[in-house]
This record gives structure tokens, C-alpha cells and sequence, in this order.
């Protein structure tokens, strides 16, 4: 059952006004001047977890632009498998960037999530005018691009142990580089590398016994990430 798409959508007017302006000029590092013109221009959009932003295979004219919470992009193929293609974070731009072609994917809130959503026409107007707000835009567009890029490579250079293991790695650099918090899901983990559930397990488990990793109640330690590089093949 697909989840309500949004429960709150307001223009920016009032404290909203305020609270996007603010948030628009951290984001864009532009003046107060920009940043409140963006927030004329922004609907504010309230997800609840699980709550779909995005239905793959939709036009979307909007581009969006996650200010709070996690939101996960799989795409389900042909054959009726899902593949989780990108993990958007606070500052992503994504949606209608491209308004002529259809949504590759489903984009899912994982947490309760706030995005900024734009017509697609008046984000590029404002991208012109402002070069931070193009700067900002290029770069969320570089980032993804080569975040899709390792996903792909790993996919196709790594079996998928490998796989399980660089997730592991990176998911630990992405904090101190030895700790993963909370403990990570062993489905969601399955679904990043795109390998079964049991598979995850499997090699948890021997990373385990093997005193490379260990479990916690807060979280996943990597007690030898040089073992651990060394483990993905």
C-alpha cells in the first residue's frame, strides 16, 4: 500500500517564510535577499517515514530540495527486482530536474523528512540570476553522479561479499571511521548492495568471528578497517 505522498504542503508565507529563508541561506550561502526571495518561491513539504515524495515512472515538474530527514530512490526493474540507486541527504537537490523525463525511481522518506519543492522553470530562473544558487546546484549534481557511478563500478567489479564489506567501510567513514549508529539494518544493508538478506548475515557473521567487527548494543565496531579494506574483492 503506497504511503499518503505529503500530509502538509504550505506556500512560504509567515514563521515558514522565515524558517525556508534561513535554512536557503545556509544552503545557498547567498544573501538575506536571495534567500527570502527562494522562500517566496518554495512550497514546504512535511513527509511522514515511509511517506513516497516520488512515484518512479511519473513527470515531475518540480525540483526538490531535501532540507531535513533521509530519503532512499530504488527503482523496481522489469523482472520485479528492487534496486536502490541513490540515498539523499540534507542540501540534495533531486525530482524534476530533468521535467521532460519520467522518474527513474520511487524516492521513499525513511524518517520524517521536509523538503522545498520549486517549479522546475523558476529554480533554473533563479540559477541563472544566482551564480550560488547554480553553484549549489552543480555540485548536488556532481556528487550524485559519482555516487552513482561507485554504485554501478561496485556492482560490476565486486562479488557480493565485496559489496557488503565496502558498505560497511563507507557507512563508518561517513562518521568517526571505526563506528557505525545505530546497528545497521541487515535488510537495508541487503538492499544498498543489491544481494540477499542472508548474504549480509553470512558475512557479518564471519567478519564477527574472525574479530574484524563487533556488535554493540549502539552500533557496529570496526575493530580492523585495514583487514577490512583489504576484504573487498
Amino acid at each position: 500500500m503506497v504511503a499518503t505522498q505529503f500530509y502538509i504542503e504550505t506556500q512560504g508565507v509567515g514563521a515558514s517564510e522565515i524558517d525556508l529563508a534561513t535554512r536557503f541561506a545556509q544552503l545557498f550561502a547567498c544573501s538575506e535577499a536571495v534567500a527570502a526571495e527562494l522562500a517566496g518561491a518554495a512550497m514546504l513539504r512535511r513527509c511522514p517515514q515511509g511517506a513516497t515524495v516520488v512515484h518512479q515512472g511519473e513527470m515531475l515538474g518540480r525540483v526538490l530540495v531535501l532540507l531535513e530527514g533521509h530519503v532512499r530512490a530504488a527503482m523496481v526493474t522489469l523482472d520485479g527486482r528492487v534496486l536502490q540507486i541513490a540515498e539523499h541527504h540534507p542540501g540534495d537537490i533531486f525530482g524534476g530536474v530533468d521535467p521532460g523525463r519520467e522518474q527513474a525511481s520511487d524516492c521513499t522518506a525513511t524518517m520524517a523528512t521536509q523538503i522545498a519543492s520549486f517549479a522546475t522553470a523558476d529554480f533554473y530562473a533563479f540559477a541563472e540570476r544566482h551564480a550560488c544558487v547554480g553553484i549549489v546546484l552543480a555540485r548536488a549534481m556532481v556528487r550524485q553522479f559519482g555516487a552513482l557511478s561507485q554504485l554501478v563500478s561496485a556492482r560490476l567489479t565486486l562479488s557480493a561479499n565485496g559489496r557488503v564489506h565496502a558498505e560497511l567501510l563507507r557507512l563508518a567513514r561517513e562518521q568517526d571511521g571505526r563506528w557505525i549508529r545505530p546497528l545497521p539494518v541487515l535488510s537495508d544493508l541487503a538492499l544498498r548492495v543489491q544481494t540477499a538478506r542472508e548474504t549480509v548475515s553470512r558475512a557479518v557473521s564471519a567478519l564477527e568471528r574472525r574479530g574484524i567487527v563487533q556488535r554493540h548494543e549502539d552500533g557496529l565496531e570496526i575493530v580492523a578497517p585495514a583487514r577490512l579494506e583489504a576484504l573487498i574483492v
